[in-house]
């Protein structure tokens, strides 16, 4: 499959003197030599003459031009694009009286308005500035064109150092825009401006390292195991996969793939590859993550469904990274939907539902993520944890479990960090929603709540337990609140892992929750959560 090869390709200056009064001057201002000329015969990137500026700074020498009131020439400069009009003296003096012997005899230039009549004026250009390296302000008022203190000239951003200046200056404005003279958020800035390892435009007007995969072309290295965290995958490092393709496919947009399972073998261990895959027919194999970083990106109703009479996983992954955005992994009538060891797997807006056996079940350390993701109707259990690390945000763990085999959350010497989830109608052999066995981590903000009262295990005391609502009053401290066993009728739909709050007025869920510098600022559905200090709703859902 010819497809697959690409998978495998990712001067000495004089100086003077300045005292007090009038000084010797060891070299001469440009102004009493050859003005312009002077200035670029001895500085390539200072052409022009301001007689503003003293001596001692270049000899006047400066990078963009002055005002006419410091022109050596009363605003007659060659080559520097101002208008011999707006200057009053015909004879070397300014409409300000300045001198152009070379000293500065003023802190400040009239500049005169747009019609070009001396005798109005719209600002006051400084002769020189000393907010070094920064916005000045006086500089700002006289030309916002200029606003920089650069060799104590008021200078465009470009004379400053361009984008390097400006992301120095202020990370919220790191484009220097030549047109304006001043340094900008990215927003306006050309395609591709922000760099690959901060590849998305915030909304401050910053580049920032992408979180979603939405922020990308392909997907984003979202995970903190991944080297290349906060950068979106290459555009030439993209494969498309249909179930119903004609075989084999040659893995591009117009002739795709036809099985992910071969796509996502044929990985090799150094590449990272995004997988775009079509949905509308499932895609009924078992796929083997085993080195590499994949993201599959699933279009429309997309779904993993496990090869028929197979006691296999659907989704098995044993090595490598893998991201799962926007796909269903179900309907495994002989094994688990998810199995992972060694690993590290991340699930965006995704499902793992109706599985015989559990819903992912870890066979080895797994550092395992759940954002806006469901793992439910489960009968074996929802997700077994053998060392590594889990992360629920945003995420459903309900109704897994059938009374005799496992729990919603089974841990087992590994850490947990749930965060606004709903861990809800879980049925266990033992403790229905959370089972521990030298486990770590904390759990805030959610709603934990089994088909028994006190579904917690005693032995999950190590956790931190905090502004939740749960039904184990050993863990109900006094930011949490005490509820009963689970109430379906509570929610939605549950059957379909839609958790959100049928009435949210008749809960005991509301007024619980504390929003932290850190935490999702949405919820489920994209409803922002409240925040500096105002409690909200535990759970995935604010109403």
């Amino acid at each position: 499959m010819g497809w697959l090869a690409a998978l495998a390709v990712p001067g000495a200056l004089a100086c003077s003197v300045d005292t007090t009064g009038t000084p010797p001057q060891l070299v001469p201002h440009c102004a009493t030599i050859e003005g312009d000329d002077a200035c670029r015969s001895a500085y390539a990137d200072r052409p022009f003459c301001n007689s503003c500026v003293p001596a001692s700074q270049f000899q006047g020498c400066v990078a963009t031009p002055p005002a006419p009131s410091c022109s050596p020439t009363g605003g007659t400069v060659t080559d520097t694009g101002i208008d011999p009009s707006e200057s009053s003296g015909s004879d070397g003096s300014s409409s300000s009286g300045s001198s152009t012997t070379g000293e500065a005899d003023s802190s400040t230039t009239a500049v005169a308005d747009s019609s070009g009549s001396s005798g109005s004026t719209t600002a006051v250009v400084p002769s020189s500035c000393s907010e070094e390296g920064l916005l000045d302000e006086d500089c700002d008022a006289g030309d916002p064109s200029r606003p920089y203190c650069i060799d104590a000239t008021c200078s465009p951003c470009d004379v400053a150092g361009g984008d390097a200046f400006c992301a120095v200056l202020d990370d919220r404005t790191p484009w220097c825009n030549v047109d304006s003279g001043r340094c900008e958020g990215c927003a306006g800035a050309p395609a591709d401006f922000c760099p690959a390892e901060q590849p998305v435009c915030s909304d401050t007007g910053a580049c920032a390292p992408c979180d979603e995969h939405e922020q990308c072309e392909t997907a984003c290295h979202l995970a903190p195991t991944d080297p290349l965290q906060g950068e979106c995958f290459e555009p030439d490092a993209v494969v498309y996969v249909a179930a119903n393709a004609a075989c084999p496919g040659m893995g591009t947009m117009a002739d795709p793939a036809c099985s992910l399972a071969d796509v996502v073998a044929a990985v090799p261990a150094d590449a990272s590859v995004a997988v775009m895959v079509q949905g509308g027919v499932s895609y009924a194999e078992h796929v083997v993550m085993a080195q590499g970083t994949v993201a599959l990106i699933g279009s429309g109703l997309t779904q993993i469904t496990g090869e028929a009479g197979l006691d296999a996983p659907d989704l098995e992954v044993t090595g490598g990274i893998l991201y799962v955005d926007g796909i269903r992994i179900r309907a495994n009538t002989q094994s688990h939907g998810i199995a992972c060891g060694d690993a590290t797997l991340w699930l965006d807006d995704a499902e793992v539902r109706n599985n015989i056996d559990y819903g992912i079940y870890g066979t080895g350390p797994c550092d395992l993520t759940l954002r806006r993701s469901g793992v439910h109707n489960n009968p074996g259990g929802g997700i077994r944890q053998l060392g590594g690390v889990l992360r629920l945000d945003n995420a459903v763990v309900v109704e897994n479990g059938d009374g005799v085999h496992g729990p919603g959350i089974n841990l087992q010497y590994a850490e947990i960090h749930a965060l606004y989830s709903t861990i809800a109608g879980n049925d266990g052999v033992g403790d229905d929603s959370l089972q521990c066995l030298d486990a770590i981590g904390d759990v805030r903000n959610s709603i934990v709540t089994g088909l028994a009262e006190g579904s917690v295990d005693l032995d999950c005391f190590v956790l931190d337990f905090s502004t939740n609502a749960i039904d184990t009053s050993n863990f109900v401290g006094a930011d949490s609140v005490l509820v009963g066993a689970y109430d379906a009728n509570l929610f939605v739909n549950p059957n379909e892992g839609d958790m959100r709050l049928d009435d949210p007025p008749s809960t005991p869920f509301g007024g619980v929750a504390l929003w932290l510098l850190g935490d999702p600022p949405l919820d489920i559905d994209g409803t922002a959560r409240p925040m500096g200090g105002e409690v909200g709703y535990a759970g995935v859902d604010e109403p």
